[in-house]
């Protein structure tokens, strides 16, 4: 598996494009852009799919203009489902981003397997920064959103947050393997490893 990180939007956003032999992924098209349609267009013959981590405008904000432009379905938590549409919680008209309301075609249920062609994801629920965020495991890689970052952990003081819902689904996260490596919503990539010996957030 290839993976491949474009920032998107002021605060650029990481948006990862997965590319296997027979599959073309996108997690968190936060922002409008050519090259995620573009990467999705140019593997029209592997299974493709949209992956958002949680339902905040800059992880959002792309993804119905990318669905309509390439047929693309787009998979999320079933808890944060609803607030795709909700721009007050998603944050859309706090930031006047302009997100336009849409819901996803798969609602994703933590522990479940997400196979998408040679790819296979584990559904990680991950509330805290937001009431139903998820990560994505696909062997030694973790996608974590805006739960865990290189040294820090995500924001509580958004609608759906809670500080101490935040430390549990880390806390889950860290006892994943030393080796796994994590590439957060925001900021550099990290490991577990590196984590487990520099976050002062995650005990």
């Amino acid at each position: 598996m290839e993976i491949r990180v474009i920032h998107l939007g002021l605060i650029k956003t990481n948006c990862f494009l997965l590319s296997g032999e027979k599959a073309a992924v996108v997690i968190d098209p936060g922002f409008k852009s050519e090259l995620t349609a573009d990467f999705l267009n140019q593997n029209s013959d592997k299974e493709r799919l949209i992956l958002i981590t949680h339902a905040h405008f800059d992880h959002i904000g792309g993804a119905e203009q990318l669905r309509r432009d390439t047929g693309v379905k787009i998979a999320v938590g079933e808890y944060d489902n609803p607030d795709l549409a909700n721009p007050e919680i998603n944050l859309s008209n706090k930031f006047h981003a302009g997100v336009e309301p849409f819901g996803a075609d798969i609602l994703l249920k933590d522990g479940e397997s997400l196979t998408v062609g040679d790819i296979t994801f584990k559904v990680i629920l991950s509330p805290g920064h937001t009431k139903g965020e998820v990560c994505f495991l696909t062997g030694d890689c973790l996608f974590s959103g805006d739960t865990l970052f290189k040294g820090a952990i995500g924001r509580t003081d958004f609608p759906g947050g809670d500080f101490k819902t935040l430390k549990r689904s880390v806390k889950r996260l860290i006892s994943l393997p030393d080796e796994t490596k994590v590439y957060p919503g925001h900021g550099d990539f990290t490991t577990i490893a590196f984590e487990k010996e520099n976050n002062m957030f995650v005990w």
